[in-house]
C-alpha cells in the first residue's frame, strides 16, 4: 500500500518505483510581540469609544477583511454587532495599546448594518472598496 504523498516513477523497463514526496522544510517566523486584536477597544475618527472588537472575519482565501465590533448600548445591553473593514484598521505605535482606531465618525458607525447570523455580512469603510462576502464593491 502507497502512503499519502508518494510519487511514482517510471524506468526505462516500464517498471514503477515509489519515490517519497519531496517537500521544502518548514519556515518559521519569530513575533517577538504578537497579541489578539480581540477585546480592543475600537475607536472613532474624533476619538470616541466605538465599540469593543469581538471577531475576525476572513474571505475564502484566508486573508483578514473585517472585524465584528459591538457596537452602542451599555454594559451588553441595547448593543449591535457590525463588521468594520480591517483595511481601515489602525493599530497604535505602542505596542501596549490595546486601543484600535478607524477613519469613521460614530455617527456612521451607528448607521452600518447589522450583522445577523446567516445573512451576508455587509462591512462598513471610509470610502474605501468594500468586501462583501464575495467581491469588492463601491
Amino acid at each position: 500500500m502507497l502512503g499519502a504523498g508518494s510519487i511514482f516513477a517510471a524506468n526505462a523497463a516500464d517498471e514503477f518505483q515509489v519515490q517519497p514526496e519531496v517537500r521544502p522544510p518548514a519556515t518559521m517566523t519569530v513575533l517577538h510581540h504578537a497579541e489578539s486584536v480581540l477585546g480592543r477597544k475600537l475607536v472613532g475618527a474624533s476619538g470616541e469609544n466605538a465599540g469593543r472588537i469581538i471577531d475576525v472575519l476572513i474571505d475564502e482565501t484566508g486573508q483578514v477583511r473585517a472585524v465584528i465590533v459591538e457596537f452602542g448600548g451599555f454594559l451588553g445591553v441595547g448593543s449591535r454587532r457590525i463588521a468594520v473593514a480591517w483595511s481601515d484598521l489602525r493599530f497604535g505605535q505602542d505596542v501596549n495599546s490595546h486601543v484600535v482606531a478607524v477613519d469613521l465618525p460614530r455617527e456612521q458607525l451607528s448607521r452600518a448594518p447589522e450583522v445577523k447570523a446567516g445573512q451576508p455580512v455587509v462591512v462598513i469603510s471610509a470610502g474605501r472598496p468594500v468586501w462583501n462576502g464575495t467581491e469588492a464593491r463601491k
